[in-house]
């Protein structure tokens, strides 16, 4: 069995190949929903080659993805522990507190790797636990990023499989306004001040989003999330 690759991954959107399907792509990668699932799409490269590896999964019922990817899919991948490896991954949630410390762990074993996280959407915000997670990745230098609209393209580019796709680019610019709102609650995050983003359950189980700027600190993280 490929890494990353299985029957069940073939029935949520993963092909054989390792690409994701257009349809699975759009709906999970959308910032204005919240789908259940999470998906991590991922680029792996190595010093020692001149080409990347690129391939994506997904959470299982037992399994969070990037549990899946630490323990599994680069145990397979690595050759050379002395080999210096750079890894992004574009998520569809960013990783809860217990990720975070089961990736800080694996970061303190591999200093040769470097990591840098893209995210459509933030998971649990308001929760310390994952909060605080993010925080201690940002600690020992793992970027993390609200996926901006250049992101969108690339991963369109990269990952969707192009069977699937009915055009050549994707460039979805009415997801600004949830792009400005998660890169504003990730730098309050980032910066350990109180949370900006209010989601709230709207009609047809349609969230609405608002934003709640009230302190000097708030808006100083707004002025630095320019997406």
């Amino acid at each position: 069995m490929a890494a990353g690759w299985n029957g069940d991954h073939v029935s949520r959107g993963i092909r054989q190949g390792g690409k994701i399907s257009q349809e699975a792509f759009m709906e999970n990668y959308d910032p204005s929903v919240l789908p259940n699932e999470t998906y991590l799409l991922y680029e792996i490269k190595w010093s020692s080659s001149k080409r990347s590896w690129q391939n994506c999964c997904h959470n299982t019922l037992s399994e969070h993805a990037e549990i899946y990817f630490l323990e599994d899919v680069f145990k397979k991948q690595r050759s050379d522990p002395s080999d210096h490896c750079s890894i992004t991954w574009y998520m569809s949630w960013s990783p809860c507190g217990d990720c975070c410390r089961a990736i800080r762990g694996f970061l303190m074993e591999q200093p040769n790797v470097n990591l840098v996280i893209y995210v459509a959407r933030i998971y649990l915000h308001k929760e310390e636990n994952n909060r605080q997670g993010l925080r201690s990745l940002m600690n020992i230098g793992v970027s993390i990023r609200i996926m901006d609209l250049p992101v969108y393209s690339y991963c369109w580019k990269t990952f969707v499989d192009d069977e699937d796709k009915y055009k050549d680019d994707y460039w979805p610019r009415h997801f600004a306004p949830w792009i400005m709102l998660y890169s504003l609650e990730l730098q309050s995050i980032l910066q350990n001040i109180p949370s900006c983003l209010e989601i709230s359950p709207g009609e047809n189980q349609t969230p609405i989003f608002s934003l709640c700027v009230e302190d000097k600190e708030q808006k100083r993280a707004l002025t630095s999330a320019n997406p």
